[in-house]
């Protein structure tokens, strides 16, 4: 007798490359990832740029900024100033872009707060994929979920060609959200249950690289691509791709086994140890899916809360995990979120934002892995790490040099 886990674990005890390119395929969601949670920040931004008066209000105000030698205070193009006058576009003056923006076209010049909603609703359907996500991945396994994952995304990115209202765009951030992350989640599970436990922290850090790709697409297509319209479009063509890995791909063994295909299971593995080159005989060995016999395996969901209630320790770890993930994540978004605020163009400061994870990753994930057995010196360097970049925020944001 034999669990799926001992079988992968001997399989996959020496990586190859062959391993690699099909877990990067398979994760090749994760970029995805990246390009619909920031698409607003490109094809929603507030424009920088001159606009022509057609008003005689607007001609008088320009007056106004304009010295006796004739020189025009540069202020007068701020979107404030167009704010606190209550010029209308169309109205009062008119813009000279170079290129679309959601926030013109949907009137959205001095109602910011309505266009970081709708980059925050991708994350209000992420949220209800992911209360359902458990339910879905086991009904129909991390393969067919994570398909069907990536055709609503690919389907929400696709009606940004054809959106017209702020109202349709809502309901696209929320197809986005709930489609991205049950693919991304699906497809990251699936890679998990091929590799062996000890490897995985770095299949994880391989997926956070992958993360850091989108920005590189998003800021290409973005650059070339001057109708936010069209980078809907190009981003949907990007999605619909990264979904033909997983639709080539067989189902998890871990799944297999679970309902009950132990034969499909045994001939997935088969095909997993030709891909890593380690010959194994299953023909006379019994599979089975793990060390299920354990009363902690069978644990309903509402007895694992019951259980956490009762050990004190056990809630305090999880209520210090819930609060550093918040922070984390409040952190990590807080930036991202405002990198156009910083300079002329977003392209550049999003480039080197994803340098910066692109370098964390690579330092910090074998870091903690090498202190995992002292999770106290995790926290302490948090703490600091966590203020620094918060100070950084406000520092940057106030003007001040550092």
């Amino acid at each position: 007798m034999k669990t799926v886990d001992a079988v992968i674990n001997k399989i996959g005890k020496s990586p190859n490359f062959p391993m690699l390119v099909v877990a990067t395929c398979a994760m090749s969601f994760a970029y995805v990832g990246s390009i619909c949670t920031y698409m607003v920040q490109f094809t929603g931004f507030i424009p920088n740029e001159e606009y022509t008066c057609i008003s005689q209000k607007c001609s008088d105000l320009r007056g106004s900024f304009t010295s006796e030698s004739g020189q025009l205070n540069r202020t007068f193009f701020n979107t404030e100033t167009i704010c606190d006058n209550e010029m209308a576009h169309g109205v009062d003056f008119k813009w000279n872009l170079s290129r679309t923006t959601l926030a013109v076209d949907f009137d959205k010049i001095c109602r910011k707060s309505e266009i970081s909603l709708i980059s925050s609703l991708f994350f209000v359907g992420g949220t209800f994929s992911l209360l359902f996500g458990t339910i879905v991945f086991e009904y129909f396994g991390r393969r067919k979920s994570s398909i069907i994952g990536g055709i609503i995304c690919t389907i929400g990115t696709l009606l940004g060609l054809f959106c017209r209202s702020y109202n349709f765009m809502i309901a696209i951030r929320l197809l986005q959200g709930f489609g991205n992350f049950i693919a991304n989640v699906g497809t990251y599970i699936w890679v998990l249950e091929f590799v062996p436990e000890q490897y995985r922290i770095y299949y994880n850090m391989w997926s956070s690289l992958l993360w850091v790709i989108g920005y590189v697409i998003l800021v290409c297509v973005s650059y070339f691509i001057h109708n936010w319209h069209y980078i809907f479009l190009a981003c949907s063509l990007v999605v619909s791709v990264t979904i033909i890995p997983i639709v080539l791909l067989p189902d998890s063994p871990r799944y297999l086994m679970s309902i009950g295909e132990v034969e499909a299971a045994r001939r997935v593995l088969i095909m997993y140890s030709k891909l890593a080159k380690q010959s194994i005989d299953l023909s006379n060995v019994h599979l089975v899916i793990g060390e299920s016999a354990s009363k902690e395996d069978k644990m309903s969901t509402k007895a694992r809360i019951v259980e956490i209630k009762e050990h004190k320790a056990l809630l305090l770890e999880t209520l210090v995990q819930w609060y550093y993930w918040f922070v984390t994540c409040l952190l990590f978004y807080f930036l991202n979120y405002g990198w156009e605020s910083f300079g002329d163009t977003p392209y550049v400061n999003y480039l080197f934002a994803g340098l910066g994870e692109a370098i964390a990753n690579v330092i910090l994930v074998p870091l903690v892995h090498y202190m995992a057995g002292e999770r106290r010196w995790c926290s302490v360097w948090w703490w600091p790490v966590s203020a620094s970049s918060w100070h950084g925020t406000l520092a940057v944001d106030r003007g001040l040099e550092l």
